[in-house]
């Protein structure tokens, strides 16, 4: 199902995610990454690269706010409609022996498994970008990994924040495997290689 709803969606959402679509793959994320980032060590010293993980992310997509972000694609109405009424109407309870708890409505995940799941998730991701031109953001799957190079407008420290508040989607950051990386240029002095982001040393 879900290489027969691909070619409905913009080519731009397309563009910094790496899974879910013909063509791309892990190598071909790594690929960007380090293209990214030598072009970025050309003109200064050290890349920041922020790999951030989410917790349960598609367990815990909104289906209030994946279907906001549906209507502002305009896609088909027919297509639109199709999969508001895929994602409703569902319940689930808990079985614990003899015991069964009353029937609760889901409002939220994207249903693994489902042929057209990986490509909802790539639409409930597609407005996280980063807020300058000079850093750059790429997806894999439920991962983004953040580049901010040394000579950057807007520091990581804002990048980091701005997508805390992105994660008022109903996301959930997972801090225990949210790590940064620093790339510099070979025998830079040790002095000039910045901290890690106090977010990311409170995490381990």
């Amino acid at each position: 199902m879900n290489k027969f709803f691909l070619p409905f969606l913009p080519t731009i959402l397309l563009r910094d995610q790496f899974t879910y679509h013909p063509t791309c793959s892990t190598t071909a994320c790594l690929v960007a990454l380090e293209d990214y980032v030598t072009q970025y060590l050309e003109s200064a010293s050290f890349v920041r690269c922020l790999l951030i993980d989410y917790s349960k992310a598609y367990d815990t997509i909104s289906h209030s706010n994946l279907f906001k972000k549906l209507q502002s694609l305009h896609l088909l109405p027919s297509i639109t409609l199709w999969i508001c009424n895929f994602l409703t109407g569902r319940t689930q309870s808990v079985s614990c022996g003899s015991v069964l708890t009353n029937w609760k409505s889901i409002t939220a995940s994207i249903i693994q498994g489902s042929g057209i799941g990986p490509s909802l998730f790539i639409i409930y991701s597609k407005d996280l970008k980063p807020l300058s031109v000079h850093n750059t953001i790429l997806k894999y799957a439920d991962g983004t990994s953040l580049l901010v190079p040394q000579n950057s407008s807007v520091t990581p420290e804002t990048e980091f924040a701005h997508l805390l508040d992105w994660l008022k989607n109903k996301l959930k950051l997972n801090t225990s495997k949210t790590k940064e990386i620093v790339y510099h240029r070979p025998r830079l002095s040790r002095h000039i290689i910045p901290p890690p982001l106090a977010y990311v040393i409170l995490s381990k």
